[in-house]
């Protein structure tokens, strides 16, 4: 697989400083090579420039968004990113920063492909809060409702104007923290989920085969796969901005990942919230290196 590895440096999603620094730290703990472990051929593109400003203007741009221009203008230039990978063929993997990445990723892939894409959403949370739902105003729990074409225009039309992904080609795995307003949207608008009681109840297996099996039964060709670490139960990444219990362990997280991936369909990839400045022991950096191996493997796999 020819993989161009992006880093997107951001903290201004999740408001929480320290997430900035995860994707020069997978850098510096040999990201690179493990992505090259199974015969994939790895360009590095380096980081998106993010507009740097201070804490105190968080509302400068928005009342109740917190760093909306900064969100938006870094995003633009990582869609810009996607985009361009996709068009020479390669596969972009996007490593960041905080989940707010999600609004750059899926408008690149959208301004890239002409037929409706699959979004696969490995996450605590669904992030599909709009601004009146919001309950902290940080815009890494928005991604994916502003990129079904929900909320504030300023996220929906990021890029390009128009629905990115629709609702109903949204699956998230893995849920366990769920605001009011999401638990609406996810009604209204039929979002595909899979919570973690969901997980424990009937078994992994189970869960990827009725994910598999809906995708396929929908003719997509191609999925994106965003991979928030705070998927996994919060022992394994104390390292993340807003871990929750009773998650994902990583021998079913990788089997998850794997099992997506040996469709061939992937070819888009998100991996977020790592912060190494609250990290403990270097738990969550292990448990993220771990995670990226199961990646690279599934992808040198895809002949």
């Amino acid at each position: 697989m020819k993989i161009e590895l992006i880093g997107f440096p951001m903290f201004y999603g999740c408001d929480r400083p320290g997430v900035e620094h995860g994707p020069d730290k997978l850098r510096e703990n040999g990201i690179v090579d493990i992505l090259k472990k199974y015969t994939n051929e790895v360009n590095d593109n380096g980081n998106i420039e993010v507009t740097q400003v201070d804490t105190d203007k968080k509302y400068a741009s928005h009342k109740s968004m917190k760093y909306l221009n900064e969100v938006v203008e870094g995003n633009v230039r990582l869609a810009k990113a996607v985009e361009g990978a996709i068009n020479k063929g390669g596969l972009p993997f996007v490593v960041g920063g905080d989940h707010s990445l999600g609004l750059g990723s899926l408008a690149g892939v959208k301004s890239a492909r002409e037929d409706d894409f699959a979004v696969i959403w490995i996450d605590a949370h669904a992030d599909l809060n709009v601004t009146e739902s919001s309950p902290s105003g940080n815009i890494h729990g928005m991604p994916l409702g502003a990129s079904a074409g929900l909320g504030d225009i300023s996220l929906t039309s990021l890029y390009h104007e128009g629905q990115k992904v629709k609702p109903e080609n949204i699956y998230i795995i893995g849920l366990r923290s769920v605001d009011d307003g999401e638990e609406v949207i996810i009604k209204e608008h039929g979002i595909n989920i899979w919570r973690m009681t969901d997980i424990r109840q009937r078994g992994m297996d189970t869960i990827i085969d009725e994910l598999l099996s809906k995708i396929s039964a929908s003719g997509i060709k191609k999925i994106h796969l965003s991979y928030d670490i705070d998927s996994l139960d919060d022992q394994l990444v104390p390292g993340t901005g807003t871990p929750v219990a009773g998650g994902l362990e990583i021998d079913e997280s990788k089997k998850l990942v794997q099992s997506i991936i040996q469709t061939g369909k992937v070819g888009s990839i998100d991996f977020v919230e790592f912060n190494p400045v609250i990290d403990r022991n270097d738990i969550t950096l292990h448990s993220s290196l771990s995670m990226l191996d199961a990646f690279s493997e599934a992808l040198g796999n895809i002949k």
